[in-house]
């Protein structure tokens, strides 16, 4: 006999929620994040997804390289080697590598903090440059990614976005990766939309200001995982799954 999982969503889901100042985010659950009960989730939340995209105008957005990491983690520098991928770095200074923009060798990004540069590939000169001048400060695949096309994800129709941070041994916080610079109000939906999106509402925190996020500290929660990780770092079990979470090793 298969386990059986009570509550457990459909692995990389997504929901929604909104915020005290009326704004909405879209969370991807990945494998292992919690996701409410509440509200837009599962297929109903993709169908939202698709409907915000085709119906809300592009906007332009800013890449968030703090919720990149778990809480905690600071922006330092650190330090690269040659890709042969497309991959997002967030710098302190363009200057090492501003004939690299000018030549098309690399694309520069709005962000949140510093820079934001893509590069089609990372080469060993680059890197060399890169390095010697101690300027990157956070790095991300952008292979195969919904961000590297304009309005092909929600940030880009005003829709905050968070994606979990955690690998598959704990349900972990959300971390915010898009920021939409014209965030659509609640209030520009049909009434309809309006009463689902507020049954999962933060009325303490703003999304403009909340890098990251565990839904498991405002709303009961639907996971994988027999645990959750906090904000602070402490573990705690989902009720009902205690005993699995106390024979689990986890991860520090």
């Amino acid at each position: 006999m298969e386990p059986d999982f009570p509550a457990a969503h459909s692995m990389d889901s997504c929901w929604f929620a909104v915020d005290r100042d009326g704004f909405i985010a879209c969370f991807s659950t990945g494998e292992a994040g919690a996701m409410p009960e509440s509200g837009y989730q599962g297929d109903q939340a993709y169908s939202l997804r698709e409907r915000l995209i085709r119906d809300l105008p592009v906007g332009d957005v800013l890449y968030d390289p703090r919720g990149r990491s778990l809480p905690g983690e600071k922006l330092e520098p650190s330090r690269v080697e040659p890709w042969d991928w497309p991959t997002l770095l967030f710098l302190s200074s363009l200057a090492p590598i501003q004939s690299d923009i000018e030549s098309g060798r690399a694309t520069p990004l709005r962000a949140t903090d510093g820079y934001a540069v893509v590069f089609p590939r990372l080469t060993a000169a680059q890197c060399r440059r890169l390095n010697a001048a101690d300027v990157v400060l956070a790095t991300d695949s952008y292979f195969d990614d919904p961000e590297a096309e304009q309005g092909s994800s929600p940030a880009w129709h005003g829709i905050f976005e968070y994606s979990h941070l955690c690998e598959n041994w704990i349900s972990g916080p959300y971390g915010r990766r898009l920021v939409p610079t014209q965030p659509v109000h609640i209030e520009q939906l049909p009434p309809n939309l309006r009463r689902n999106l507020k049954g999962t509402q933060l009325k303490d925190q703003s999304f403009a200001d909340t890098v990251h996020i565990q839904p498991a500290e405002h709303w009961p929660c639907e996971s994988w995982e027999s645990g959750w990780l906090a904000l602070d770092g402490a573990r705690h079990p989902f009720p009902g799954r205690e005993a699995d979470f106390d024979g689990q090793d986890g991860e520090d």
